[in-house]
């Protein structure tokens, strides 16, 4: 009889533990899919946080330099009214000095108009 329970144990025991072993072998290896699917998860949340968080600072970092930019244009070149008002200016001051210049050459331009229409040369 104790030969028999021996033998039995020798021959069924493998096969009843390797299933054994088996089971526990595929738990694991769920465990380990769940924790690497998690792990992603966990990743595409840090790596959108991260994206999150740099297109924030690039809006900032973006709208700091326009307010240096717009403070740059003001100081340096002036507003847009004023460039506006002093080209008018400009404009009308050369517009002036044409109608004076014509004003004070007519009678001359006149006299030579008409000597170079009414002579003759051969």
């Amino acid at each position: 009889m104790v030969f028999q329970l021996f033998l039995l144990r020798q021959y069924l025991a493998p096969p009843i533990m390797s299933q054994v072993g088996i089971q526990q072998l595929l738990q694991a290896e769920q465990r380990a899919q769940e924790k690497i699917a998690a792990a992603r998860k966990e990743k595409t949340i840090l790596m959108k946080q991260a994206k999150d968080e740099a297109d924030r600072d690039i809006a900032e970092y973006r709208a700091q330099r326009e307010a240096q930019y717009q403070e740059h244009s003001k100081k340096h070149m002036g507003s847009t009214d004023e460039y506006t008002k002093s080209l008018g200016r400009d404009t009308a001051l050369q517009i002036d000095g044409i109608t004076k210049m014509a004003r004070d050459n007519q009678d001359k331009v006149i006299s030579l108009l008409l000597d170079s229409v009414t002579q003759v040369n051969f």
